[in-house]
């Protein structure tokens, strides 16, 4: 079985996985941020008790984080490194909490996805007139991004979990994510090769 946690990229990411005669679940909501599943030492919808031998537990979330509040965070005069340093942190020690004494499970931290230039969103959806969905530039967010994927890939490594980037395929040479492979609001439309992908690195051979 495999269980998915996350935000709406938890719910569009491995969109359709069941299709590949892979039993899932899928608890991600909207909207949740790194932020607070750190601060709060919860995973948001997970229970123990539903995790059984030889599951995979898959964890997405982040893009919140990385679109919005770190750079508002740094606006009020935080340093960036600090704020994303202590966000991946946090998540990390939530995650070790929530799966101590769990034995015989794969856990797989998913990268943050690119983050959609905000431009083109405009063109579909009207300028932005307020702070969200977007803060500061999309080279800030580009930045942001990348950094908290480096980090997410050295705790995953440091603590014996799976990292997991599938995002190669629809990414611009300036590290954002190429439109036209969106649904316009920054989720990935067609995700044919990330099931693919995921499937071969961690169903094929097992």
């Amino acid at each position: 079985m495999i269980h998915i946690f996350g935000d709406s990229h938890g719910l569009n990411t491995l969109k359709n996985l069941n299709t590949l005669n892979i039993p899932t679940i899928n608890k991600s909501l909207p909207s949740i941020t790194m932020y607070r599943i750190g601060r709060d030492n919860i995973i948001i919808n997970f229970d123990k008790n539903d995790i059984k031998t030889n599951d995979i537990i898959c964890l997405l979330y982040g893009e919140v984080d990385c679109r919005c509040h770190v750079k508002k965070q740094v606006n009020l005069g935080k340093k960036e490194s600090d704020v994303i340093e202590s966000l991946v942190k946090n998540y990390f020690t939530t995650i070790k909490n929530n799966m101590n004494n769990m034995n015989n499970i794969k856990v797989i931290i998913f990268g943050v996805i690119p983050t959609t230039r905000q431009h083109e969103l405009e063109k579909i959806n009207g300028p932005i007139t307020h702070e969200f969905p977007f803060v500061g530039t999309d080279e800030d967010r580009v930045r942001i991004t990348n950094y908290m994927n480096i980090l997410l890939e050295k705790y995953a490594i440091d603590n014996n979990y799976y990292y997991f980037y599938p995002y190669d395929y629809c990414t611009n040479s300036d590290g954002t994510l190429i439109f036209e492979m969106s649904d316009t609001i920054g989720h990935i439309s067609n995700n044919e090769n990330i099931l693919k992908l995921f499937y071969d690195t961690y169903i094929k051979y097992q």
